[in-house]
């Protein structure tokens, strides 16, 4: 099995059947390292504790509008701190705002997929991100530039 399968995956999302429906979709992939935290304060917790055993994770999927901590303060607070900086993160919502995918992206997200999506064009996205390669363009899909 190769190593992209392996990579740790955390899935940021305050709907229970989105947050299941992309991890079954990443294991019929595949990925066999995916994390499911029931809010969006308990990931960042996990992503700071992650940093800190040297077993940081390789990607976060958010869902942008969530209770407590959303996804694009959680994205802010993953670029702002020194440790996770590097952490790659696909943001995932069902606001199709140009200027909010913008701000998104210019934060530093990897790429700003909208609900609803095709789950596999997802999985694709995932791979190229995961691999540092071109993200290929799917509806509703709005990669960094």
């Amino acid at each position: 099995m190769s190593d992209l399968y392996k990579k740790k995956i955390i899935i940021v999302e305050d709907s229970e059947f989105s947050r299941l429906l992309i991890d079954v979709k990443l294991k019929n992939a595949g990925f066999t390292n995916t994390h499911l935290p029931l809010s969006s304060v308990e990931a960042w917790e996990q992503i700071a504790q992650a940093q800190l055993s040297d077993h940081p994770f390789d990607l976060v999927i958010s869902d942008l509008n969530m209770p407590d901590l959303d996804g694009m303060d959680l994205l802010s607070k993953i670029k702002d701190d020194p440790m996770s900086e590097k952490l790659k993160v696909i943001i995932v919502s069902a606001d199709a705002d140009k200027p909010i995918q913008n701000i998104a992206l210019s934060l530093g997200a990897s790429a700003y997929v909208t609900k609803p999506f095709v789950p596999e064009e997802l999985i694709k996205v995932v791979k190229a991100v995961l691999q540092g390669e071109e993200i290929p363009p799917i509806k509703g899909m709005f990669p960094a530039s």
